[in-house]
């Protein structure tokens, strides 16, 4: 079974106003692991908007 933990923007945004250091680095390193694992998704969604208008979607 998968360790998996999705981050969210809010679990982020109040580890922020929280100024919980030790939370911040540890959800800085799974942001890091999930970006190795799954790649960049923002730029991944980006182009797949591209083909889809390019196909006419």
């Amino acid at each position: 079974m998968s360790s998996f933990r999705p981050l969210y923007a809010v679990t982020i945004t109040d580890a922020v106003a929280a100024g919980d250091l030790e939370q911040l680095k540890k959800l800085a390193a799974e942001a890091e692991e999930h970006v190795r694992q799954y790649g960049d998704i923002p730029t991944l969604l980006a182009a797949l908007k591209i083909e889809i208008a390019k196909l006419g979607g």
